[in-house]
């Protein structure tokens, strides 16, 4: 899934979900969060937030849950900028 702001040209997040197998079946979600910002951007604030996004996801993930987490990214990243 990939999560775009038009406000924010070239910044995106991508969200990478793969689901893990082990040897006796049990099914487990590995989902990790990776963002592309554009190098002319590199100074912007969302720049730095984005930087931050892939352990802050992975902390929500612990905390909330997979679908709260998601739901929590979706909407940070559609916020007006100033």
């Amino acid at each position: 899934m990939i999560i775009k702001n038009p406000e924010l040209s070239g910044f995106e997040l991508m969200i990478i979900w793969k689901i893990a197998v082990n040897e006796e079946g049990t099914a487990i979600p590995v989902l990790d969060l990776l963002p592309k910002i554009p190098a002319h951007n590199i100074e912007h604030k969302a720049a730095a937030a984005a930087e931050n996004a892939p352990g802050c996801f992975r902390i929500m993930l612990r905390l909330l849950g997979i679908e709260a987490s998601i739901d929590s990214v979706v909407k940070s990243f559609a916020m007006e900028t100033e």
